[in-house]
């Protein structure tokens, strides 16, 4: 069996994978409350039309005028 010498120093390629990889995780987490009120937003948005679609399906099918409240 062959016994290869262990290379102490890092190849190239994988020290510009672990530049690219926390600069990466820098951006992403620049970016992170940006994408947090995204969220909010969009969970906020879909629970409003979770609470209307009802009303909404009611005035089509029934020919009604949504209420106000809804």
């Amino acid at each position: 069996m062959w016994a290869l010498p262990r290379n102490t120093q890092p190849s190239p390629e994988s020290e510009t994978a672990l530049r690219a990889a926390e600069k990466s995780l820098q951006q992403a987490k620049a970016h992170h409350p940006e994408v947090e009120a995204k969220l909010s937003e969009s969970r906020r948005v879909k629970e409003q039309l979770q609470a209307h679609t009802p009303a909404l399906i009611q005035s089509i099918l029934l020919g009604q005028k949504p209420s106000a409240a809804s």
